[in-house]
């Protein structure tokens, strides 16, 4: 280990004078395409996540759970026994056509739960949050409805609506004409597909929309969501006379695209990581041409060139190394402060259109937003790191460089040191 100390001196002189000399602009332009690198990925990666796990966390708390079981009622029960459940609901749904306020009308999805789903399932009420009024679907003829489905009926709490029609089989009882409900509550989980088209109801006021289904549904919540295949092998051993589902099949076509756009987007920003990474490699290139002599008295003293060549590799390595770290610590910032960088950058645009148009005398009335509630369905900008993916971006910025660098090294190993010294 000793014998090789000379190598990370000569490395640290080659990294002085590269800082301090003509190729300074160079190793500063390197560091930084690597920081910008690093700290785009970590911030895409965590907005991406934030969105992709808000959703998801919605539909499986709200809409489908994780396990998803169709059969008989007293098979269902029967279920609440089994190990590794965190929660269960059993219920029944009927899409329905409601009209609102000015005879507004909208499909719905209409849910009958049991009453104290609140209390029963917290991963429910954490997900559908009452915007006003209060989940209560206690009392006769109630619903709570969501946040949109509400806006598009033109309803609130305490107003009635009016159910048209309810789907229904051979089983059901006569549907009631034009049977009213009241709404007592609004819920909001921030997925629009959900917040526009469902309403949930008691399981006695469900009975009475579209009568006693033979066959019930049980949305079954998981301690650890991944053993969710174990839990289906397992039902359909001791449990033939139902039919289950996992969230993996029941939402793959949604579930499906939100990978596909996230890997789409990795690999438009690693795209980033390609362009400086042959930024490096031509520096190195040019940093080994200029060396030659140097290169040409360690190999005349007894250095190897695979001991030369790790010189340009360690500079390469610290070039990643600072520009992933300058990187982190960026992106982990903006990825925590997302919301207020977006703020500040919205309130510096209109403060320079509040100047410009009181300057030039111009009536302005428009309010800059990134994401304006009108037409994005946004109230925050959601973001989540998970540490493999904050690890794999800093490593991948830090060998990326080192990568290039020994690339462009390889180029020592055809120097001949006699003609250099012989000519230079």
């Amino acid at each position: 280990m000793r014998q090789n100390n000379w190598v990370f001196f000569v490395s640290r002189r080659f990294s002085r004078a590269d800082t301090a000399g003509r190729s300074s602009l160079t190793s500063v332009l390197a560091s930084l395409g690597i920081a910008f690198g690093v700290m785009a990925l970590l911030v895409i990666l965590s907005v991406m996540n934030g969105f992709q796990m808000g959703y998801i966390e919605s539909i499986l708390e709200v809409s489908s759970a994780h396990i998803r079981v169709t059969g008989p009622e007293d098979a269902l029960s029967r279920l609440r026994g089994l190990p590794g459940i965190r929660s269960m609901a059993v219920y029944t749904e009927a899409q329905t056509l409601i009209q609102g306020s000015y005879d507004s009308q909208q499909g719905a999805l209409v849910r009958a739960v049991d009453e104290d789903i609140v209390a029963e399932d917290p991963g429910f009420a954490k997900s559908a949050r009452v915007v006003n009024g209060s989940f209560d679907v206690s009392a006769p003829s109630s619903v709570v409805i969501g946040y949109e489905l509400a806006r598009m009926l033109s309803v609130n709490v305490g107003d009635t609506v009016r159910i048209l029609a309810a789907s229904g089989d051979a089983s059901s009882d006569l549907f009631p004409e034009n049977p009213e409900l009241t709404v007592t509550g609004l819920f909001k989980t921030g997925y629009y597909a959900i917040d526009s088209s469902y309403a949930f109801v008691s399981r006695s006021t469900g009975e009475s929309l579209s009568g006693h289904a033979t066959n019930a549904i049980a949305g079954i919540k998981l301690v650890h969501p991944d053993s969710d295949q174990a839990f289906l092998s397992r039902l359909e051993r001791e449990f033939p006379e139902v039919r289950a589902e996992s969230w993996r099949t029941y939402n793959s076509a949604f579930f499906g695209a939100l990978k596909v756009e996230k890997n789409m987007l990795l690999i438009l920003v690693v795209l980033i990581f390609v362009v400086v990474t042959v930024n490096i490699y031509n520096s190195m290139r040019k940093a080994v041409y200029e060396r030659r002599e140097e290169i040409s008295v360690l190999t005349a003293l007894g250095a190897r060139p695979k001991d030369v060549q790790f010189v340009f590799i360690a500079n390469g390595l610290r070039i990643g190394l600072v520009g992933a770290a300058i990187g982190l610590l960026f992106g982990l910032f903006l990825s925590v402060r997302i919301n207020d960088v977006f703020s500040a950058a919205e309130t510096a645009v209109n403060a320079l259109n509040l100047f410009f148009s009181s300057l030039l005398e111009i009536p302005s009335d428009m309010n800059f937003s990134l994401f304006s509630p009108e037409y994005f369905y946004l109230d925050t900008i959601p973001a989540r790191m998970l540490f493999p993916e904050v690890l794999f971006v800093f490593l991948f910025g830090v060998l990326s460089a080192a990568f290039a660098a020994a690339l462009a090294s390889r180029a020592i190993t055809k120097l001949k040191p006699a003609e250099v010294l012989r000519y230079e």
